[in-house]
Parts: structure tokens; sequence; C-alpha cells
């Protein structure tokens, strides 16, 4: 290839990328003129302490999680707080329900932390009109047998 070619293949990729970022340019100036979404992370506290399935022999089966959610506004997050009692008290019924496997498994766990999310939104888009709670977490998740 000679000198010559190479310079116009440069000049020819220099002006392709020039007028790629220049279509480009409206949709990032959108993008960028969006709000940034907040992040902010709830503890749901005291730490969840409850009997789980049913007693072998008598003997209780004992759960104890910590749960934090995460949510993407100011007002999201003091609706979460205002609601704590009723999606504790939900969350305390959906985890005394739990069986062995639910408990135990990765997979059980990861079908729980679902379940309670899908609980925890229901009970905020009933009361505030919108489910509000982008994540759920389970940060600390104690079983004792």
């Amino acid at each position: 290839m000679t000198a010559c070619c190479k310079l116009s293949l440069v000049v020819a990729l220099a002006v392709l990328a020039a007028t790629t970022a220049a279509e480009e340019a409206p949709g990032a100036a959108a993008a960028a003129a969006e709000e940034p979404r907040e992040v902010r992370y709830v503890e749901l506290q005291p730490a969840f302490v409850t009997n789980y399935g049913f007693a072998d022999g008598g003997r209780l089966k004992f759960l104890k999680t910590d749960v934090s959610v995460r949510v993407s506004s100011q007002e999201a997050e003091m609706a979460t707080r205002h609601h704590l009692p009723a999606l504790r008290n939900a969350l305390v019924l959906l985890l005394s329900q739990q069986d062995e496997a639910a408990v135990s498994t990765s997979g059980g766990r990861q079908l729980l932390k679902a379940q309670a999310l899908t609980e925890i939104n229901s009970i905020l888009e009933q009361e505030e009109g919108r489910p509000l709670v982008d994540d759920l977490l389970f940060t600390n998740f104690v079983v004792q047998r």
C-alpha cells in the first residue's frame, strides 16, 4: 500500500469517526440531561429472627437475617421507612413459611429474595401507588437447625 493510499485511508477513518460522534451527540446530550439516578440503601432494622419449617421431634429451627433494600430517591426511602411495620410484618410471615430447602441452598435463597422483593413492592404499590424498591439484599443469613 502506498503512502498516499494509507493517508487517504486514515483521513477517511477520521471523517467516519467524526461523523459517527456527531450523530451520537444528541443522544448523549439527552442522556446527560436526564436526572442522575440516586442509589440509597435502607436497612430494615432490627434483624429478622423467626422460626421456620416444621419442628422435627419438638425442636424448632430458627432463621436470622439482616435485610436492606435499594431505592432510587429520597421519596422512596422516606416511604419505605414510613411503611416499615407493614414491610417487616410481611417479611416475618414470608420467612416463617420457608422450608429447609429454601433456606439451605443458594437457589432457595435467591427465590426467597425474589419473593420478598415482590411482597415489599406489592405493599408499597398498594400504599403509595407504585413499587418503590429496586432490589432487596440479605446482608446476613444464619440458619440454626
